[in-house]
């Protein structure tokens, strides 16, 4: 009997010394996993940014040597072609109420709230942004 109390004493020393339960992680291991994780996420970000950085520029046609010049000009030619835009509408839409058109008011009205909702930005959004890279 005495033989077998101290089997089961040692047992449960090895047991508790082992931590059979599972081996907790040290605060230094969690937080050494946080700061991976951390770097890991800035690192995505960085990919995320120049990936959509590639894709603005490509899209507008500008390149990583693009001058200041070129994408003042680039953003005239928007302001140009988008005003050149509004003003064929508005004067599809002065053709139409000069042939009596059916269709003018509902036209007028349409291309109205296309212009102000929209075109109106466009240009002037594009207009700031040359006359602010100094075109």
């Amino acid at each position: 009997m005495k033989r077998m109390r101290m089997k089961g004493i040692i047992l449960m020393m090895i047991v508790m010394g082992c931590n059979s339960g599972g081996v907790g992680e040290s605060k230094e291991s969690v937080e050494n996993r946080f700061l991976k994780s951390l770097v890991g996420l800035s690192n995505e970000f960085l990919n995320v940014f120049t990936s959509f950085g590639e894709i603005v520029g490509s899209v507008l046609g500008l390149k990583i040597d693009s001058k200041k010049s070129d994408v003042a000009a680039y953003f005239k030619i928007v302001q140009d072609t988008v005003q050149g835009t509004k003003d064929g509408l508005n004067k599809i839409v002065s053709e139409m109420k000069k042939e009596k058109n059916p269709n003018a008011e509902a036209t007028e009205s349409a291309v109205k709230t296309l212009v102000e909702s929209k075109l109106d930005k466009i240009i002037e959004g594009a207009k700031t942004a040359s006359e602010t890279i100094g075109y």
